[in-house]
């Protein structure tokens, strides 16, 4: 070696132990393929008793302008409801929420509750709150990686004056984090905590407290690697924000926003931002390696989207009204009350079909277009008996799986559904799909065996629609009186 070359091996000699101590990212690139999708993205309940209730009422008016919910609509027999009470007086000072149980919904100004409510629940301005909380399944393939790095998911917190982000009150800003209740870590309204979060590579979760972004309040879920660890790439990975309400705690729904208007022809989300942050091992924020999403709820409908981004799903009474022929059949009288919100068939006619109908229209400008799903509460159910209509099976062939002709069997009691595509990319089945006059199938029971209905796997070029047709029928013998189910819609667009 001459003398003329030391200076350089030298100098690498030195530079070499940098690359080791100093870590760089393999790549500066956003994560792709970001989703949050909600077990439940129903917006929560926030409203306020009206002038006139008095003690041991158990039919209760609530406002109808200048709260978060100004109608029943969101609103379901079964719902746990907390009431604001006070203790002084006549003085609106809440001090505590005490629990019922919706029995009944009166019009969109009444609801029944369970039993009479006390003196001190009895005064105009109330709150009355029913909470909606879902597990947010964040899932994204990252396209960096650094040693000893972290993971943020931020998921939008208020920071509105009069409200707080981790009461266990819904609020009209964000999502909010769970009133820390001591001993009680489990069930509505508890405060989200670090066993509730389960992190992608082994990571260590914690929760922590907010953070702003481009002026919006934020939560922090953050997932850290250990030291010398790394992350794999262009490997999906899955972060799971809360649990089971039996074994542990999840985020609460918001309350509608501000801004939001519940419509009487159709029902529109709120959407709300989300970040995936990646950090180094300095916990410094890599701005070229964050992506964004967003996450939008509505009025007894489920909904997410991701990536920021256009995402409008909407359920409406278009083009649905009496005498209008739709998956093949004439729709009856009873279609002039169908809305956004409200399928209601009247009196049924015994051993016959009972036809309604609502339009469901997606668009989305993902790369990886949208999907549609469906799935119900319970089965028709009697509202004081609790007697059953049954999920049909058509002539004797369907399920909730595989469609079937459903055009003979008015004899027996049954609920069920088919569609009617009008310009969907995809759709699962069609009313006359095999020269069917009207193939049907039994909605699921329960978030777990939701069934798709609509989807394009591209990125549709317009607003794509399709009518869903409910059929019901009762037997000569059904019990008589009222029946009630729910019906959860979820449309998840994939950047």
């Amino acid at each position: 070696m001459t003398k003329k070359n030391l200076p350089l091996v030298l100098a690498v000699f030195l530079l070499v132990p940098f690359l080791f101590f100093y870590p760089r990212p393999l790549q500066s690139a956003p994560p792709t393929s970001v989703k949050d999708t909600l077990s439940n993205s129903q917006l929560s309940f926030f409203a306020r008793l009206a002038v006139g209730n008095s003690a041991t009422d158990t039919l209760l008016k609530i406002a109808t302008s200048g709260n978060p919910s100004n109608t029943t609509n969101n609103l379901f027999v079964g719902d746990t409801l907390g009431i604001g009470a006070t203790n002084v007086g006549t003085t609106v000072v809440t001090t505590a929420l005490n629990t019922y149980t919706i029995r009944d919904i009166g019009n969109t100004a009444q609801f029944q509750v369970n039993t009479g409510i006390s003196t001190s629940e009895a005064y105009t301005g109330a709150a009355v709150i029913a909470t909606r909380s879902a597990i947010h399944t964040v899932t994204f393939t990252p396209k960096s990686s650094i040693m000893g790095g972290a993971w943020q998911f931020l998921i939008k917190a208020t920071s509105r004056t009069g409200e707080d982000e981790n009461d266990g009150i819904p609020d009209q800003q964000g999502f909010d984090l769970g009133q820390d209740v001591g001993s009680t870590s489990t069930g509505p309204g508890t405060r989200l905590k670090t066993a509730d979060v389960t992190c992608p590579f082994g990571a260590t979760a914690s929760v922590g407290t907010t953070v702003v972004v481009n002026t919006n309040s934020y939560h922090i879920i953050k997932c850290q690697l250990g030291a010398g660890i790394t992350n794999p790439i262009d490997a999906e990975a899955t972060l799971t924000v809360g649990r089971a309400l039996t074994t542990g705690s999840q985020l609460i729904n918001p309350a509608p926003a501000l801004s939001h208007t519940e419509g009487k022809a159709d029902s529109t989300a709120d959407t709300y931002t989300f970040y995936i942050r990646h950090l180094d091992s300095g916990n410094n924020v890599i701005d070229a390696d964050t992506a964004t999403g967003k996450i939008a709820v509505v009025e007894s409908v489920r909904v997410t989207a991701t990536v920021d981004p256009t995402l409008s799903f909407i359920i409406d009474n278009t083009n649905v009204g009496s005498g209008a022929t739709i998956c093949g059949n004439t729709l009856g009288s009873p279609a002039t009350n169908t809305t956004a919100t409200s399928v209601s068939y009247g009196s049924l006619s015994l051993g016959a079909f009972n036809d309604l109908a609502q339009r469901l229209s997606c668009v989305t400008n993902a790369d990886g277009g949208y999907i549609v799903t469906v799935y119900e509460i319970d089965p028709m159910t009697g509202i004081s008996t609790g007697t059953t209509i049954p999920d049909t099976d058509c002539d004797g062939a369907c399920n909730t799986v595989t469609a079937a002709e459903w055009t003979t069997d008015t004899s027996n009691s049954g609920w069920g559904y088919s569609l009617q595509n009008i310009n969907v990319g995809t759709t699962l089945f069609n009313y006359n799909v095999g020269g069917a006059t009207f193939a049907a199938k039994a909605f699921a029971n329960g978030a777990s065996n939701a069934k798709q209905i609509m989807k394009n796997i591209t990125t549709p070029t317009t607003t794509e629609r399709a009518y869903i047709c409910y059929r019901l029928t009762a037997s000569t013998i059904q019990k008589a009186g009222n029946y009630e189910n729910q019906l959860i819609y979820t449309a998840t667009a994939t950047f």
